[in-house]
């Protein structure tokens, strides 16, 4: 039997698109037992984009290691399985629209008067407080309110977006880090707790000085292109692409000449020279940055990325993503997994990034077809086969074909 951290943790997952799919996705990967509670014709991140025949990628990425079952949660036995649902759970992740789990029935004050023990994870754009709490939001809509996309771009460029949803992304990671805080508090009082995650908290969280710095300097234009914040790393470009390369005008003396050496300015790593102190490379980084691209011009990313690790100087190639899924980093921390799913041989997916020593993460296993689980889940709550027959027939659930006739077997 599986055992992990969270083994015995039963989550009800009523989330849709990302933040909430992934919050609870991190939760099963260590072990809980999350319930994936669907409306009857699914969730929307079922259909969405892109799909690869008849196979969204997109809910697949989001949604391994759960069980499924689909209710019609306006119904009244609808709410009646919910709350026998809710009597045996341990926490609710939801990203549903700021009144809806009012209008459903499933709000903080509703489930705690079944369970006090539960917590509820609730995720939305702009948080439960606020004049924004109403407003609709998206990971774009975050990324500009926050200032990420003005951060990001080149200095004579307009903002740009990052390439993955990050504010989405992020959320889930608060949420997930908010739902142990809660069973944590559990653990010393008995009771659950409500956790509100805004994403736009969570992507000004991240604003580090950048907050200070335009306050107190008024320094708001802070696109860099492909220099770091401070022009002190940069990408330069190789016979295939890019290298980055960290901290060149920081270098120790034993780094500096290093690198001089293998760009083919060995006089550059001599005291007498100009370019010998840190203030000297700062005011002569143009000459340094041509000299660094004429060599890196010269490799490859990768001749470039090992030669410069081999002098301890830190660096990486630039990868697109097909690269990413050969570096043998990555492929060693099993940060790429293949679900099967369907007919297919396998839909690569994203690994789990957090490895507790000696507590093993979950074999990943495929997202739940829709209801697939619901029989299964229903008999475990203690509903009769012919309840679940009328339930069905009266489509209170959804149950995947066959599934039936397999539990009773």
């Amino acid at each position: 039997m599986f055992v992990s951290i969270l083994s015995g943790i039963r989550v009800l997952d009523l989330s849709h698109y990302i933040a909430g799919p992934f919050c609870s996705q991190i939760l099963a990967d260590h072990g809980a037992d999350v319930i994936k509670i669907e409306r009857p014709e699914g969730e929307v991140g079922r259909t969405s984009a892109p799909m690869d025949d008849d196979i969204s990628l997109y809910f697949a990425s989001e949604n391994r290691n759960k069980r499924g079952i689909a209710i019609d949660l306006k119904s009244e036995k609808g709410k009646e399985i919910f709350t026998r649902l809710v009597k045996t759970a341990d926490v609710l992740v939801t990203n549903y629209g700021a009144n809806v789990p009012e209008k459903l029935g499933f709000d903080y004050d509703a489930i705690s008067a079944v369970n006090p023990r539960i917590s509820m994870v609730h995720i939305t754009g702009f948080g439960q407080t606020g004049p924004y709490k109403n407003y609709g939001a998206y990971d774009g809509v975050i990324q500009s309110m926050s200032g990420l996309a003005e951060l990001t771009g080149h200095p004579d460029g307009p903002p740009t977006y990052v390439g993955f949803f990050i504010a989405d992304h992020i959320a889930g990671m608060q949420a997930a880090l908010g739902t142990m805080f809660a069973l944590f508090h559990r653990e010393r009082t008995g009771h659950g707790r409500f956790v509100d995650i805004s994403m736009l908290d969570g992507l000004v969280s991240l604003l580090g000085f950048s907050v200070a710095e335009a306050k107190l300097h008024g320094i708001t234009s802070q696109r860099w292109g492909k220099t770091d914040r401070f022009e002190l790393s940069k990408s330069f470009p190789t016979t295939d692409g890019y290298v980055f390369i960290s901290n060149y005008l920081l270098a120790s003396e034993k780094q500096w000449k290093d690198l001089t050496e293998l760009i083919g300015k060995n006089e550059w790593g001599q005291s007498e020279s100009p370019l010998y102190t840190k203030e000297g490379r700062f005011k002569r980084r143009e000459t340094i940055e041509e000299a660094i691209s004429q060599w890196t011009s010269e490799q490859t990313k990768l001749e470039a990325f090992q030669l410069l690790q081999q002098r301890g100087i830190a660096s990486s190639p630039v990868n697109k993503l097909d690269e990413v899924f050969n570096n043998p980093q990555i492929k060693h921390r099993e940060m790429i997994q293949t679900l099967k799913m369907g007919d297919k041989g396998g839909v690569p997916v994203p690994g789990a990034a957090i490895k507790i020593q000696d507590n093993p993460i979950a074999k990943f296993t495929p997202p739940p077809s829709l209801g697939e689980h619901s029989a299964e889940i229903l008999t475990e709550l203690g509903f009769t086969d012919q309840e679940i027959e009328d339930f069905q027939t009266n489509k209170i659930i959804s149950v995947e074909k066959d599934t039936l006739a397999v539990h009773r077997n």
